[in-house]
């Protein structure tokens, strides 16, 4: 996993992969308060962004979730979000078994799940080994709005 900030991308971008570059540059460069939700394709089906509205949930509603075709960069737009992360060792059992056509599996519970509160303009990078929970309320908060971008990048791109 790595997080950073929008406001700091300028000066941070020449550390990353080309093909972070080519995303998180897309990010940054990209009015979203001109798109409406949906999905937008940056490189065909290898790199796309989909810019969705949510509502918040406690952890018990939310399940966590893996990939293995596509790794996530998520960028908070509007509002305040927290992201479960677990590093995956094997020990977890998927409550539902990974989907290769829908690239997920997800998972009710994560022992020793750290949590990252995402402020606007924030991104999360969530490779294929990170398990994570996105769409989190704060702590003892009610569920609220969310607006954000999920960039999905085939993790092929990075080994070429």
């Amino acid at each position: 996993m790595i997080a950073g900030s929008l406001a700091l991308w300028p000066d941070e971008r020449r550390f990353a992969h080309p093909v972070l570059r080519q995303a998180i540059g897309y990010l940054a460069e990209t009015d979203f308060n001109q798109l409406e939700d949906g999905k937008y394709r940056i490189q065909g089906d290898e790199m796309y962004a989909s810019v969705m509205t949510i509502s918040s949930k406690p952890p018990s509603e939310q399940p966590a979730e893996k990939h293995e075709t596509y790794l996530d960069i998520h960028l908070l737009l509007e509002g305040s979000e927290v992201i479960g992360w677990r590093l995956e060792d094997g020990s977890e059992m998927p409550s539902q078994a990974y989907d290769a056509e829908r690239d997920f599996a997800l998972y009710d519970e994560l022992r020793n799940e750290s949590y990252l509160l995402l402020q606007p303009g924030m991104f999360v990078v969530l490779f294929p080994e990170d398990l994570h929970r996105p769409g989190l309320s704060e702590a003892d908060a009610g569920p609220s709005t969310i607006r954000k971008v999920v960039v999905k990048i085939r993790h092929a791109l990075l080994k070429m």
